[in-house]
């Protein structure tokens, strides 16, 4: 007992101590520490999961630390985005029984995240929080020593929280937070077994700024760029994209083997506004694997079709996709198609350019995680003459 006071007496004047330096070096940056208890259930979809891993499916507490700075408009996207929050989390868990921890062990986990506002306000509001990072799990699936862990095969793994949150002013500096969500680990195949973790949870915690909050700035300030108005052009978007993947069918057949998934696809996109674009997409999947788990097919080109939706954040944008894909070989007199889902981060090098960082699941389960690069093409074009004097701006007009 005396032990864990004096570990909680550290902990304590530690964040006292960080939070006196970083009040003085980083005043003008609205950054809040952020401390939260989540009370969860660990949850897996199917049959097949619950009958394997229904020994996990039960109650389990975990904690997150948070570091994060809110937006007030230094740059476009900020203010197109409500000002939004931008932070690193810490995240862990010890599963909440002895048992299961003998199984999984305990996780810890890091992730960038960003936080978008629903609701307006300052004093109050409602949010939507996506982050991505790495979570590490201290236990994992051995043929000999930990047989009965069919969760997950691998160490190291994705961690990826979708939280939505209510935020509530207490005084000046200090809110009070509550939210509930998803977190799930999973390789993403890279190593079997890989049926992931889910934790369905609800959080409460409190914030602080490190330094009285800066305000936002007056959106008066900028001249709104009304879209397609400037020039009477409107413009729509194509993009193309090859990424590589690996999945390991170890589980399978007892030993490792890893098999190589190419992606090709091509997306059709309408901007929206100036912070989101719609269209349609196709793709053409070749997964190596195929030719063991399905030795009767002929064909193992897989093409698909998507629903894309673009969220834009200066260079980072995420794209997210569903959409179905062909589950029978071309050449089959049936038809067969299957419904599946995609996750994928952009980096945008230039004006064309970009690298991507794809999820694709089926039913929560994932199947692959791939990388790759793409390029992008704008595409302008006049609207007709009516159309131009209609969308003129009563601002700036020509």
């Amino acid at each position: 007992m005396e032990r864990q006071k004096r570990h909680i007496l550290f902990v304590l004047l530690t964040l006292l101590l960080i939070g006196k330096t970083a009040s003085a070096q980083l005043s003008n940056r609205n950054y809040e520490i952020e401390a939260r208890m989540h009370y969860g259930y660990m949850y897996f979809q199917n049959d097949e999961y619950h009958s394997a891993l229904g020994r996990y499916s039960r109650h389990t507490p975990s904690y997150e630390f948070s570091l994060h700075r809110n937006t007030y408009g230094e740059r476009r996207w900020e203010v197109l985005h409500n000002y939004p929050s931008i932070g690193l989390t810490f995240y862990y868990s010890g599963f909440g029984n002895d048992s299961i921890s003998a199984e999984l062990g305990r996780v810890f986990a890091l992730y960038p995240f960003i936080n978008f506002p629903i609701t307006p306000g300052t004093n109050s509001r409602l949010t939507f929080k996506l982050g991505v990072g790495v979570g590490y799990l201290t236990n994992k699936f051995d043929p000999k020593e930990n047989y009965h862990n069919y969760a997950i095969g691998s160490h190291v793994n994705a961690a990826i929280n979708l939280s939505f949150e209510y935020r509530q002013r207490i005084v000046d500096r200090l809110h009070w937070v509550t939210s509930a969500g998803l977190t799930h680990f999973s390789n993403g195949a890279t190593r079997s077994p890989n049926m992931g973790i889910n934790i369905l949870s609800a959080a409460t915690g409190l914030s602080w700024y490190l330094a009285p909050p800066k305000t936002h700035i007056d959106k008066r300030l900028r001249p709104k760029n009304y879209l397609f108005e400037f020039d009477g052009k409107r413009h729509f978007v194509t993009d193309y994209q090859y990424t590589l993947g690996i999945k390991d069918m170890s589980q399978e057949y007892g030993t490792h083997q890893y098999f190589f998934v190419h992606d090709l696809a091509a997306n059709f996109m309408f901007q929206l506004s100036e912070r989101d674009r719609l269209g349609l997409g196709i793709e053409l999947v070749y997964d190596n694997s195929d030719k063991i788990t399905k030795p009767d097919w002929d064909l193992y080109l897989k093409p698909g079709f998507l629903i894309s939706y673009e969220m834009l954040l200066d260079r980072v944008s995420f794209m997210f996709n569903v959409g179905l894909r062909n589950n029978v070989p071309l050449n089959s007199p049936t038809f067969g198609m299957l419904f599946y889902q995609k996750v994928a981060a952009r980096y945008y090098f230039n004006e064309n350019l970009f690298a991507t960082l794809a999820f694709t699941t089926y039913d929560i389960k994932a199947d692959f995680i791939s990388f790759g690069i793409g390029y992008h093409i704008q595409h302008k074009y006049y609207l007709p003459r009516y159309e131009k004097k209609r969308h003129r701006s009563p601002v700036f007009p020509r």
